[in-house]
């Protein structure tokens, strides 16, 4: 500041350096209670109760043939299945990394979405993007009548009944040597093992049991009289439409996108719901479920699905009553034989009346009753294909393949054209070895199919992956083996027919499975052992037990033996042995060639361990050697290794 310019400041009696001290400080101030306005007025993070977790999965398989499989046979030359393959990626179709979105805005208001990605390592660097099970909104409000709570959006899992919307889940008699892709992970290493022995069951994600749905759910509680509502529409997995590819399809890298669901305009869509009354530990429901879509492009030819019951469960002291019972119908152009009965009742003894706790459990379902969407099997009718799969079948179009036919099932698992009764025991002679034990009996109600179906429990997961990514029906050299997810069937037509080609003698199923789990401890380390007997029977005459002879037209008997070592706190040793046969008898089609009926042998050994490499990450080795023949007919079978190796990270 010049002189000059100082003595005019000073002229109106203001001191220089005061003046900016003034100045500063009063800019100091401004700058305060600014701050502080700002930081009331300034939004909440937008990230917050915002969350995002999920798992990636590495998945490799190597399999080697000793001896290949002929899947095809062309001009009576057979082609052979390759002697090595590699695969990085899952054949099941699941993806690589998942990450699962959600957020809340509100204390009773949330949604949620995912993002999967999914890469086959096949030299082409585009991964497969997209959203697996969509996005979900869920909300939750209390009125002066009841809580409701609504789901909407994407894909939610979700069981109402058996008859109505449920899969089967069974009494937990399976291997769990072979990992699905979907199996929970534990810091304990050793815990699914643990649990399957001393719980009887294995912890499951919220898919087990459950039917996939897509649209809109709500359920109404704590309605006056103990009453609660359930109300559904939308679409369930067997129950969904093949959208067309819009125009700028070919653009998107995942090849999925900006599909004109517009194109797609024939309805195919279900509608449900329950009512429920609560009387203290008791409870009735009344339920409805209905499928309506058309088999033709114009919408004019419907095919109808409808299913009616009331279930029950009275829970006593030392007795437990449940089951349900009511109507269900198909009709379709071809098919309208209206509605028949379906009854499920079960009885569970507690040990303290019995001695020996067990279930009694008694089924009837008529052929006219038919949904996919339920726990029980359509072995009556064969549906009639929805215009909404477009002009190719689509897998999940117009229904997961399931078994059909005069099906050898497991014990519980239920089919219409059937009835039966199961009896279940459930034994613990020590506080480490459970032992239990089923038989069931069952007869067709009519007959109308010379069709009989049965699996594989010994190397069905091997075969299905001989066809990967497809499902197909009626395959492998003799057209018998029909691929289902993780798993397959075969098709064996009887010949005991009349001179028009009708069947003529009834059908009875029965089965018989044994399971020991027993627990011990080596160096003070525990030591699992689990074994899995089954024997099964189709024949034409009543049995209380299962036929051994050659009065059945198909006799199944499987056996595995399992175990698992935990070496160390983080390390686990499995070892697996198991073997088959499956017996026909003359009263089914031979082989023209050797002139014998079905004669066929599976066998496996197998090897691995568990390997938890730090929080919340683990690694899985497995590796068998499988065999399968049948005598009978000579392209039937195959021999090798096989080897997967899956790591885990959840986060």
């Amino acid at each position: 500041m010049s002189p000059r310019q100082e003595h005019r400041y000073l002229a109106f009696g203001i001191n220089t350096s005061n003046a900016l001290k003034h100045l500063l400080t009063y800019f100091l101030l401004l700058a305060a209670s600014t701050a502080v306005a700002q930081d009331t007025l300034v939004k909440k993070s937008p990230l917050q109760g915002f969350n995002i977790s999920g798992n990636y999965r590495f998945y490799a398989q190597h399999r080697y043939f000793t001896d290949p499989y002929a899947i095809d046979v062309v001009n009576d030359q057979p082609t052979f299945l390759t002697t090595r393959s590699i695969l990085l990626g899952d054949a099941s179709q699941l993806p690589e990394l998942t990450l699962n979105i959600s957020g809340k805005p509100s204390a009773k208001t949330s949604f949620g979405t995912d993002l999967v990605v999914w890469n086959q390592n096949n030299g082409n660097f585009d991964y497969y993007r997209n959203l697996q099970l969509g996005i979900n909104l869920y909300g939750s409000f209390t009125t002066d009548f009841g809580t409701v709570d609504v789901k909407a959006g994407g894909i939610h899992w979700h069981k109402m009944t058996p008859f109505t919307m449920q899969a089967f889940a069974g009494y937990n008699r399976f291997s769990i040597f072979d990992r699905n892709p979907w199996d929970p992970q534990f810091n304990e290493i050793d815990r699914r093992y643990s649990e399957y022995h001393e719980l009887g069951a294995i912890t499951q994600d919220e898919r087990w049991g459950s039917q996939a749905f897509q649209g809109f759910l709500m359920n109404v509680s704590q309605l006056p009289g103990n009453f609660s509502l359930e109300f559904m529409y939308g679409k369930t997995q067997n129950a969904t439409a093949a959208f067309n590819d819009g125009i700028n399809g070919d653009l998107d890298s995942t090849n999925n996108a900006f599909f004109g669901f517009f194109q797609n305009t024939i309805p195919n869509n279900v509608i449900g719901g329950r009512l429920t009354k609560n009387f203290g530990k008791h409870r009735v429901t009344l339920n409805t479920f209905n499928r309506r879509t058309y088999s033709d492009v114009l919408a004019t030819d419907p095919i109808l699905n409808n299913v009616h019951t009331a279930d029950f469960n009275f829970d006593f002291d030392q007795v437990r009553v449940s089951g349900e019972i009511g109507a269900g119908r198909y009709q379709d152009i071809a098919n309208d034989p209206g509605f028949g009965e379906m009854a499920s009742l079960k009885i569970n003894f507690d040990k303290r009346l019995t001695k020996i706790p067990f279930e009694l459990h008694a089924f009837r379902i008529s052929p006219n009753a038919v949904n996919a969407n339920g726990e029980f099997v359509n072995t009556s009718i064969i549906e009639a294909t929805s215009a909404t799969s477009g002009s190719n079948t689509i897998v999940g179009a117009n229904g997961v393949l399931q078994q059909t036919g005069s099906a050898m099932l497991a014990i519980g698992q239920m089919a219409n054209n059937r009835q039966g009764i199961n009896l279940n025991f459930d034994l613990e002679p020590t506080e480490d070895l459970i032992i239990t034990v089923g038989n069931g009996i069952a007869t067709e109600l009519e007959n109308i199919n010379n069709k009989v179906t049965y699996g594989h429990a010994i190397n069905g997961l091997t075969m299905s992956r001989f066809w990967r990514f497809f499902f197909p029906s009626n395959v492998g050299p003799y057209g018998r083996v029909s691929v289902l997810f993780r798993g397959v069937f075969e098709t064996v037509n009887l010949t005991d027919l009349s001179s028009n080609g009708t069947v003529v003698n009834d059908k009875y199923f029965n089965n018989i499975e044994t399971q020991i789990k027993y627990k011990f401890d080596l160096f003070e380390r525990p030591w699992y052992i689990f074994y899995l007997g089954m024997y099964n029977s189709i024949q034409p005459q009543f049995s209380p037990i299962t036929v051994f002879n050659e009065d059945a037209y198909i006799r199944y008997y499987a056996h595995q033996l399992e175990s698992y070592y935990r070496i160390h706190p983080k390390l686990v040793l499995a070892q697996y042995l198991g073997w088959e046969r499956v017996i026909g008898n003359y009263a089914t089609q031979i082989n023209i060639e050797t002139e014998r009926p079905l004669n066929q042998e599976g066998f496996a050994l197998g090897g691995g361990f568990d390997y938890m490499m730090s929080k919340n990450t683990a690694l899985y080795f497995r590796h068998r050697y499988f065999r399968f023949e049948d005598t009978s007919f000579s392209l039937a079978k195959f021999a090798g290794h096989e080897s997967t190796l899956e790591l885990k990270i959840f986060f």
